[in-house]
């Protein structure tokens, strides 16, 4: 049958696009922490900013310190999430890739099977005929006698 010579080679692209899947998951859940981790930062620059506003003189002196820490870390988030969504675009592109080369076999595989229904329904046509004008031969052979 011609679907034995294609099946290998789709179930095993299936199984490279559901690798990318995987792969393309975890980026996502790695960004999805990154844009947490900024989230907390701002939020919790919020709650030293609300209490340096109610705290004295001696308190308030570290406030810039501490907004200098607050800088250094932000650009670290900032440098993964920049990272994190470049090898998310990279995934992407693998997983598009991946879905390509598989829809391309699949596609090959359904014009494959197609062909093959048209011949069997063209010989299968052939047969009926001959069986036909047999039948017909027979009926005039049978007026003649």
């Amino acid at each position: 049958m011609a679907g034995s010579d294609l099946a290998t080679l789709i179930r095993l692209r299936k199984f490279e696009v559901e690798e990318r899947q995987r792969a393309m998951a975890v980026l996502l859940r790695q960004e999805e922490a990154v844009l947490t981790g900024l989230d907390s930062l701002s939020n919790e620059k919020a709650a030293e900013t609300a209490f340096m506003e109610q705290a004295g003189i001696w308190e308030g002196s570290t406030f810039s310190a501490y907004l200098e820490r607050w800088e250094v870390r932000r650009s670290q988030f900032m440098d993964a999430l920049d990272h994190v969504r470049a090898k998310i675009e990279e995934a992407r592109d693998e997983l598009s890739a991946a879905y390509r080369g598989l829809k391309t076999f699949e596609i090959t595989q359904d014009q494959r099977e197609e062909a093959e229904a048209l011949e069997d329904a063209r010989l299968e046509q052939i047969e009926l005929d001959e069986m036909g004008l047999e039948l017909h031969r027979r009926k005039q052979n049978a007026h003649v006698l």
